[in-house]
């Protein structure tokens, strides 16, 4: 069993049925997530092209329509709840969500579905860069969801960040984020899967130096809205206003490359952005404006490269 308790650093938008109602904590949504970033890890170890051993190596840690997961996910805790804006960058905007309050202590935990006594090592991997980069619920690519990881407990190999300090946050995070990726490359052995390189671009978001990267910015903000509204003013200026390479197309939207996490350390909130250079399905994209959007997050916020800042997108 392992078990994290997690607090929200901002709201957070886990709707059921009615997307503007009460938020539930649906551990639907945590299994969604941990999925993702086993398909990156895996993507960036195997390559992206062979699907049936994709399909293979994530049955094994959560399952298929042919067989139940070896692994049980929970999430419980407070929820409560008030209305929030989802686009603060755009003040023609009004509507609201009913979003969990930052501030607010969550409990998951993944248990062995019996017959089995242990979890698979390779969902740890999953969790670990799911605490480190991932959200939560709608609106998380964009900042909403994000929380931080107070403690861990039980069978969980590796280590969590120092989140009292934004130095020692940026000189742990690139360790933390190998220690992940060597557990699944230990996992692919096990499953006697033949190592690869993606393509360039990937048919989706792997974690691999070449085709993905993390950026954290040790410029503290005092609040986690000043912190979201700075990252919308560059989004939202003359160079990148409406970019394809975000996810915004005329022809219809694709989910964006780009991940923004807002992690508290302290009492102050910081910028962390995760870019997937991935396929698009329109035309693709100029990834040197990704470049660049990063490149000036970067000089903006005291940034330092975690992963994949020694390739250049072109």
């Amino acid at each position: 069993m392992v078990k994290a308790t997690l607090e929200t650093v901002t709201p957070l938008f886990l709707g059921g049925a009615d997307p503007r109602g009460a938020p539930e904590l649906r551990a639907a949504s945590v299994r969604g997530a941990l999925r993702f970033w086993l398909r990156a890890l895996l993507g960036g170890i195997i390559g992206d092209d062979k699907l049936n051993d994709l399909r293979k190596a994530e049955s094994a840690v959560f399952g298929s329509t042919e067989g139940a997961s070896p692994v049980v996910v929970r999430l419980i805790g407070e929820d409560q709840a008030q209305s929030y804006r989802p686009l603060l960058h755009n003040p023609s905007k009004m509507f609201t969500f009913q979003g969990i309050k930052p501030g607010q202590l969550l409990t998951m935990t993944l248990l062995p579905r019996p017959p089995h006594r242990t979890i698979p090592e390779a969902a740890c991997g999953a969790l670990l860069v799911f605490l480190l980069l991932g959200g939560l619920g709608k609106r998380s690519r964009r900042g909403f969801g994000s929380f931080i990881a107070r403690s861990i407990s039980g069978e969980f190999p590796l280590q969590l960040p120092d989140y009292s300090d934004a130095n020692r946050f940026a000189k742990q995070l690139p360790s933390l984020i190998q220690q992940a990726i060597e557990v699944i490359e230990s996992f692919a052995q096990i499953l006697k899967l033949d190592t690869g390189t993606p393509i360039t671009p990937p048919q989706f978001a792997v974690l691999h130096n070449k085709q993905s990267k993390v950026l954290f910015c040790k410029k503290p903000f005092p609040k986690w809205e000043e912190a979201m509204e700075a990252f919308w003013k560059v989004l939202r200026s003359d160079s990148y206003r409406d970019n394809h390479v975000f996810g915004f197309t005329k022809v219809g939207r694709q989910a964006s490359p780009l991940h923004l996490r807002i992690v508290k350390l302290g009492e102050g909130y910081h910028i962390l952005l995760t870019a997937f250079r991935i396929r698009f399905v329109s035309q693709q994209p100029s990834w040197e404006v990704m470049q660049k959007f990063l490149e000036e997050c970067k000089q903006k916020w005291e940034g330092e490269w975690a992963f994949g800042g020694d390739v250049q997108w072109k």
